[in-house]
This record gives structure tokens, C-alpha cells and sequence, in this order.
């Protein structure tokens, strides 16, 4: 039995594999909500250049719901714009890229004092903030965009593609240019205060690259990350990841953080190497499900195995407070299963296996008629 732990030890322990009192609700994805972001005042794009304000929003989802993790920094075009490229202000509250800004890797450059001179200076400023007013008890968790996304920002992502096929040497040089930058600016975030570093790298989607590509492109900057900077990092990678499962197990980072993958296939494949969290489906459960089905979906996440509980991507606008309070409750009545709970998870979850267990020798389709393969 492990006594009451604070939720900074929770966190660290689940994401690096040890002993928790109970599953964490440490949901890294943003979740600034309209109920969120009024409970503090918070608006756009104020949010994105107001270092207090930050600070303010990225805890709101604990203050509010109890969610046990506070996520600095909303939008991952932030690397992108420092780089050089023009952001889309026309959608505040996550502008996107609005164009690539090199078409040599070669002329890839970054103001050496961006951490004064850009947003960056913001996000280490609201990290700072959190670390000094919860004196280290809520883990500090920054998003980061990783190298492939930030290089597909700066080069654009049809032409990364196209270039690991036709070019790779050049795919290569964006990635490591991109590479260089993404840990420059996790050392910072480190230093500032972070617990946890969140690398998310959506254009690493097992939608758009294949196993082979992840393997050749993708993952030795993962590995450079995981090396290269201190903090314990969650890898997030959207949608349907399980082809590329095998190659992020090798890729040293603590724990991956998934999308549309059944949760007890993932734990299936990373076995006991990484950590997992996942996964609350965001298009219709969070938004539109009821408190009970969202405390339903989570405690089924638990018993498959999950190590952590968050969502599949971010939050939507919409979404009630309501369920975001279940899903903590969730969390935090549901027993942590054991390794000889597995047969027990069988028979509730029907395909859920523990830590240790299989999905008795069945295929992925098989279990859940679905083609993850």
C-alpha cells in the first residue's frame, strides 16, 4: 500500500515507472475551455504573450477540477515562429503556421537570445511563476514541439515528406537543425522550473509516415531529446500510432502519450520499457458524453493498464467542466490494478489485459475488429 502521495511524487512516479496511490489525472494536452479560461479571466491571444496569465489558465484545469498537471505554453507554432515562420493571428488560440520559412536547411537560424527576445521569454516566465507559487507540489508539465513537427513547420510538412523519399539527406538536415533548436529551448524550460517535458510531435502520426520512415527520420531525434535533456519526457504522437509502436518503444523516452490505439494494445507492444498515457477520446466523449460515461472510459483505461489517464488530444472549447471532474474522480476511487489482477480486467473489460498480461494470443483485429495494423 502506498500512503498519500502530493501530486508532483504521483506524477513523477507514474511517469517513470514506480509506485502511486492511485492513477494520476496529469492530462498534458491543453485544456483551456471557455469555463477555464472565464474562471481566471483569461483571453486571447492575451493568454499567449502574458506570462501571468499563462501561469493562470495552465493551473485553472487543478484549481477547478483537480486535473494534476499544469501545461504552460497552448499553442506548438511557438518553435516554428522563433525560427522564422509567420503565424495565422487570425485564430488566436492556436495559430497555425500561416508559411515555411526556409528551403535550405543550411540557412536555419534562431536569435541566440530568443528566451529574452520572443514568446519563448513568456512561457519560461509562466513556468517560473508555477514553480515558485506551488513550490514544486503541482507538476509543471510545457508542451514542446518536437523536431520532425518543427521541421515540417519551417520546411513544409508535404515537402519533409517528399524529401525522405526523394531526398533524404536534406529530410535529415531540417530534423537536425530542428533537433538542435527543440533542445535548446528544453534545457530552458528545464531550468525555469518544468518537472516534465512534453514533446508533441503531430506530424510523426502513424496517419502520415510510415513505421520505416519513424525509424530512419524520426526517431534518432527523439533519442537526441531523450539523452540530451534531463527532465523525464512524455512523447505525444496523434492519431493511429500502433504501426509505429514498436520503434517508439526504442526511443528512450519515459512515457508515450497516444491517440486512437486501444489503451491495453498499447501497453500490449510498449510492454513495461515506457510508461503510457491515454486516452480520452476529445471529438464526441469529452464535449458531448455524460460525467458518467467519461468516468466510465477512464476507469476502463485504468484497469487495460494505462499508467497515467489524459486525453487524446487537446480539449476542446466546449467542454463541460462536468466531465473533466469525473474523470478525476475517476481516477482517483479506482484501485490501481495489480499484476495478478489481470484475469479479473479479462473478464471486465472483455479484451483489457494488466501490465503483464495478453489479449490471449489475439490479434488487434481480432479483439476489436478494427484494423490497427
Amino acid at each position: 500500500m502506498v500512503s498519500e502521495m502530493t501530486p508532483t511524487r504521483r506524477v513523477l512516479a507514474a511517469v517513470l515507472g514506480g509506485r502511486v496511490d492511485y492513477v494520476p489525472p496529469a492530462n498534458p494536452l491543453a485544456q483551456t475551455t471557455a469555463e477555464l479560461m472565464a474562471h481566471v479571466g483569461a483571453t486571447w491571444p492575451e493568454a499567449h504573450r502574458n506570462p501571468k496569465m499563462m501561469a493562470d489558465l495552465a493551473a485553472a484545469p487543478y484549481e477547478v477540477c483537480g486535473i494534476e498537471a499544469a501545461r504552460p505554453q497552448f499553442d506548438i507554432s511557438l518553435e516554428a515562429e522563433v525560427l522564422g515562420c509567420p503565424l495565422d493571428w487570425n485564430k488566436p488560440d492556436r495559430p497555425p503556421v500561416a508559411d515555411h520559412a526556409y528551403t535550405d536547411p543550411k540557412e536555419v537560424t534562431w536569435d541566440q537570445d530568443f528566451a529574452k527576445n520572443s514568446r519563448a521569454a513568456v512561457v519560461l516566465e509562466a513556468i517560473s511563476i508555477l514553480r515558485e507559487r506551488y513550490a514544486g507540489m503541482l507538476p509543471i508539465i510545457p508542451v514542446i514541439t518536437a523536431p520532425f513537427t518543427v521541421a515540417g513547420h519551417i520546411a513544409g510538412v508535404e515537402n519533409l515528406v517528399r524529401w525522405t523519399r526523394t531526398d533524404p539527406e536534406k529530410a535529415h538536415a531540417f530534423i537536425d537543425a530542428a533537433t538542435d533548436f527543440v533542445i535548446e529551448y528544453g534545457k530552458l524550460q528545464v531550468a525555469a522550473g518544468a518537472h516534465i517535458l512534453f514533446p508533441a510531435d503531430p506530424s510523426a502520426s502513424g496517419d502520415l509516415i510510415s513505421g520505416e520512415t519513424y525509424e530512419e527520420f524520426v526517431l534518432p531525434a527523439h533519442q537526441r531529446m531523450a539523452r540530451e535533456v534531463s527532465a523525464p519526457k512524455i512523447l505525444h504522437m496523434c492519431g493511429n500510432t500502433s504501426k509505429l509502436l514498436p520503434y517508439v518503444k526504442k526511443s528512450g523516452m519515459d512515457c508515450f502519450s497516444f491517440d486512437a490505439v486501444p489503451v491495453w494494445y498499447c501497453r500490449q507492444v510498449l510492454g513495461n520499457s515506457m510508461s503510457i498515457l491515454g486516452s480520452l477520446d476529445v471529438i464526441d466523449l469529452m464535449p458531448n458524453g455524460t460525467p458518467e460515461d467519461v468516468y466510465n472510459r477512464t476507469k476502463e483505461c485504468i484497469l487495460q493498464g494505462t499508467d497515467v489517464v489524459g486525453t487524446a488530444c487537446d480539449v476542446s472549447f466546449g467542454t463541460p467542466l462536468e466531465n473533466l471532474k469525473a474523470y478525476v474522480r475517476a481516477c482517483r476511487e479506482t484501485p490501481v490494478p495489480q499484476p495478478d489482477d489481470t484475469e479479473a480486467m479479462i473478464r471486465e473489460i472483455g479484451v483489457g489485459i494488466g501490465k503483464l498480461g495478453k489479449a490471449d494470443g489475439k490479434t488487434i483485429e481480432e479483439t476489436t475488429g478494427r484494423a490497427f495494423q
